[in-house]
């Protein structure tokens, strides 16, 4: 068990076409292989990432698995067929040396200097200068681009703001602790017992180090410290500083960095490893935190809290304890740009660990299909001794480790974007009475009894938080052989005889938090059928996924393999893990190369000549199946060269230490298709983009927009939650949470009683978003204003008078134009007026004449006929007096209806 941390003639062609197409894929799918894509890689040593980029670009190498320089990375994006992974892959942080020395006077060794570096030393000036921008400053427990910090921002705000940089307050702190342990400040020099006090900084010279180190031993000398600076690649600082005797005065500080191989939801062991285990150095085999500082570091790695609120109250109070002691003093989270070329595609990188992930070299694929040979550049090879005991004593760095995922199976492993466990050859279904509730376990259920040497059954009275049932997919191992439940139940065994003092195997400095959190809650086993089993442990959590994780008892080491490193180790020839190969003065246990070899030839031979059958699997391994699996182990070692056997989609081939190359072969073995994890391959991390912020004044409410997008189109899958901070203090004045306005729009939205607790100035809004499906947090800010209410209303009515003075202007602007249209429409309409009065005057003209030719006419028969016709004169008298009423009246409709005329234009010109 271990725990690792896409016409008819017309139509005709187009059916022959579709035909094609359906045929070329059936195909591939039935081309696609069991195990990865790629048949084989070799794993090269490239020290230089300048040189790397040029490999890359002539297709030497195609993929680097160290970070590029901002300059180099620049070069990539400007390289036609050079791609890159960005990922938030490490820290940079100090390793401070805490103990006294056995001779000479070490300064950290009093908490209160170490506490001092936090305000000493510039994160700024570091990120921004010495790593050109490619870095966040990092204060806190757990940095600002993980899970665990995204959910107590608040308190890291405030925590930041409290250790930011202060060199005044850090010289202040320092004085006066260095003063009270007798020490001396003389002509600008620190003086303890008369000799000058020296601090040796180990600084590390493959990469940033180098320039961080520098930095901080000017800083330090500043201060009047004699500075000695211990340059050292890691071959030489790996030894001296992880290995060596802390007491013995050899260095001070360590240019310390520490990369991460998969993103976590939630890591409850992070503090314990960093603080209190000794899996993370010598150091810690001799300095004693705190017990406080052990206590609930150590309750955190097991989970013992009864909710997420509680534990992220641990969380705080973890950060105050561990800054306080600064054993580690953060500096930045490295933001890496790890280069590849374009020909190998589909390549699944972890949101931080980049390509170190588990599933890198499992989806990587060239665009010709199935097949062919990666050559990947590794910064160091070699680093660590190469075995698989438990808890990781071997492969320790990071160089080694990366080169051990792409040949082992895990049974269930982190998801790459969100950091929870997802099955890998374990499929798992959780049962939990939660924090305070129990399950009984079976009385029939086994643990191993190291005193007895025997498994037992639990008996009746057993209770345990969690049941989880596992699921197997078995394959065989890459020596062929079938793997089963023996393996199993031989890594649940051998974990907890190496935890046991008791044991012949016991060794200390194997512990770390995880392996020794499943020996305290584990309750025991069922085996239910050929490939389920039922493991019961006395733990809960708040993800389903980390109880199923805790739980995890699957093997990628077959017994034999355990049981041999076992008998070396009995034998005090080799050791297990690294300090202890110091303490006893011997080799540490490597399966591929050096010394190891021919030790572990002899004890195979051995074991196999009596077909030994260790003791935890009596009754589960018969004779004919040991003497199979000894005999498979002997015949791999006599054709490989080595003893590594795993279970991984690769297997190691050969080992050339003096070509610094480990070449790795496709199993082809391996129990699924290379297309089972091309789900991985594209994250969806939300892109934030902030509306420009509007000025705030007190009593009013006010709205700051964003949006959420992927690839281009709206993204609602996200939780946002939003601070105001004062840029000058640091201080959290409104928090709260975002809401949804429409399908990729959010809104923060403070209410009038919030804006009113806001003085006068510049604030801050910072923007925390977490995607569900890539939980790497989008940390987004803007500055905002908040004036007074007088100066918003001044503005306001400085913003009216310009608006009403525009309009005004377009008012007078429309007006004068209006004048010159009816100026013209007038001129227009007297034209038409005199044109139409002429015609009138000719028209009356003309009436007259006739009227007069027929008065004539009449006159005469008036005469004629004069006395006979009085009446009938009297008569036509009236029709003419008549008649000049209807010329008048004609005249007068003509005069009304020119007058109508003119006011019509004039209502139509203002209409306009």
């Amino acid at each position: 068990m271990k725990k690792i941390r896409l016409p008819v003639i017309c139509l005709v062609l187009s059916i022959l076409l579709i035909l094609s197409a359906v045929s070329v894929r059936s195909v591939l799918a039935q081309e696609i292989p069991n195990g990865p894509y790629l048949d084989e890689v070799i794993y090269a040593e490239e020290p230089d990432s300048s040189k790397a980029l040029k490999r890359i670009e002539a297709n030497e190498l195609q993929l680097y698995l160290w970070y590029l320089t901002p300059e180099e990375a620049k070069t990539a994006e400007e390289t036609p067929n050079i791609d890159l992974i960005r990922s938030a892959c490490g820290i940079y942080n100090l390793q401070v040396n805490p103990v006294q020395f056995k001779e000479g006077f070490n300064p950290f060794a009093i908490k209160e200097v170490r506490e001092a570096l936090n305000w000493l030393l510039d994160r700024g000036f570091i990120a921004d200068e010495l790593m050109k921008g490619a870095a966040v400053p990092h204060v806190t427990l757990f940095h600002p681009l993980t899970p665990d910090y995204a959910r107590v921002a608040d308190y890291m705000k405030i925590v930041e703001a409290k250790y930011s940089y202060n060199p005044d307050k850090a010289r202040e702190v320092i004085f006066d602790a260095l003063g009270k342990a007798g020490a001396e400040y003389i002509n600008g020099k620190w003086y303890y017992g008369g000799e000058p006090i020296t601090i040796t900084v180990v600084i590390r010279t493959e990469d940033v180090r180098r320039q961080i180190g520098d930095y901080v031993a000017d800083v330090l000398e500043s201060l009047g410290f004699e500075v000695k600076r211990e340059y050292s690649p890691a071959r030489k600082a790996i030894p001296l500083v992880y290995g060596g005797d802390p007491t013995a005065g050899q260095w001070n500080i360590y240019t310390e960095g520490w990369a991460f191989l998969s993103i976590a939801a939630y890591d409850d062991t992070y503090p314990e490893f960093m603080f209190v285990s000794p899996g993370s150095g010598a150091i810690l085999s001799v300095y004693k935190p705190s017990p406080l500082l052990v206590d609930l570091a150590s309750r955190l790695s097991t989970a013992k809290y009864k909710s997420l609120e509680e534990r992220n109250e641990w969380i705080k109070k973890l950060t105050d304890l561990t800054i306080q002691d600064s054993l580690r003093v953060w500096l930045v989270a490295q933001l890496c740009a790890f280069p590849y070329h374009s020909d190998l595609t589909d390549i699944a990188y972890d949101l931080n660990g980049g390509p170190y992930s588990l599933f890198t070299l499992r989806t990587a694929r060239y665009a010709t299909g199935p097949g062919g040979t990666a050559t990947i550049g590794n910064k160091i090879m070699f680093t660590s001794a190469w075995n698989t005991a438990p808890g990781e004593a071997g492969f320790t760095w990071l160089y080694d480790a990366v080169i051990r995922y792409q040949l082992i199976d895990p049974g269930v492993w982190p998801h790459p974007h969100t950091g929870r466990y997802i099955p890998v050859r374990a499929e798992f279904d959780v049962e939990t009475a939660g924090p305070d509730g129990s399950l009984a376990v079976p009385a029939d259920a086994m643990i191993w009894d190291v005193a007895s040497q025997k498994w037992v059954e639990v008996g009746e009275g057993v209770m345990a938080k969690s049941k989880v049932t596992f699921k197997y997919t078995w394959g065989k191992w890459h020596h062929g052989q079938p793997v089963n439940i023996a393996d199993i139940l031989s890594g649940i065994a051998v974990t907890f005889e190496i935890l046991s003092p008791e044991s012949e195997i016991y060794d200390p400095n194997v512990e770390n938090p995880t392996i020794r959190t499943f020996v305290d809650t584990f309750k025991g086993i069922k085996i239910v059928d050929d490939n389920t089993v039922e493991v019961y442990i006395d733990y809960w959590h708040p993800d389903d996924t980390f109880i199923a994780a805790q739980a995890d008892v699957w093997e990628d080491t077959p017994w034999e393999l355990q049981a041999l490193m076992d008998d070396a180790y009995k034998s005090r020839e080799l050791a297990l893990s690294e300090t202890t190969a110091e303490d006893l003065g011997i080799e540490w246990l490597d399966l591929t190369k050096g010394p190891s070899l021919d030790i572990l030839a002899k004890h195979l031979d051995t074991l196999a000549a009596e077909n030994y059958i260790p003791p935890y699997l009596e009754g589960y391994v018969t004779s004919d199946e040991a003497a199979a699996r000894w005999n498979a182990l002997k015949a791999w070692y006599q054709e490989k060269g080595h003893f590594f056997v795993s279970n991984g989609p690769f297997y190691l081939d050969k080992v050339n230490v003096e070509a610094k190359q480990a070449i790795l072969k496709a199993f082809r073995e391996y129990p699924f298709k290379a297309d089972k994890w091309d789900f991985l391959v594209v994250p969806k991390i939300p892109e934030i983009t902030l509306a420009p912020a509007p000025t705030v004044t007190p009593g009013l409410e006010a709205t700051f927009e964003f949006t959420s997008t992927v690839a281009g189109e709206p993204y609602d899958k996200i939780h946002a939650t939003y601070m105001i901070i004062d840029p000058a203090t640091g201080e959290i004045l409104i928090e709260g949470t975002a809401t949804k306005v429409e399908a990729g729009k959010f809104a923060v939205q403070l209410a009038a009683e919030q804006t009113a607790r806001l003085l006068p100035g510049s604030y801050e809004l910072l923007l925390i978003v977490v995607g569900e499906e890539a939980a790497l947090p989008r940390l987004a800010s803007t500055a905002f204003t908040v004036i007074p209410a007088v100066a918003a209303l001044e503005e306001q009515i400085t913003h009216i008078r310009e608006k009403v003075a525009e309009e005004i202007a377009g008012v007078n602007e429309r007006i004068a134009g209006m004048r010159d249209e009816i100026a013209k429409s007038v001129a227009s309409l007297e034209k038409r007026v005199i044109e139409n009065s002429g015609v009138l005057q000719e028209s009356v003209s003309k009436i007259q004449e006739t009227l007069k030719g027929d008065i004539d006419k009449l006159s005469t028969r008036v005469s004629d006929v004069e006395g006979a016709l009085s009446e009938d004169i009297t008569s036509i008298k009236d029709d003419i007096a008549a008649l000049n009423n209807a010329i008048n009246i004609l005249t007068a409709l003509v005069a009304i209806t020119l007058i109508l005329s003119i006011i019509a234009i004039v209502v139509t010109i203002k209409k306009r």
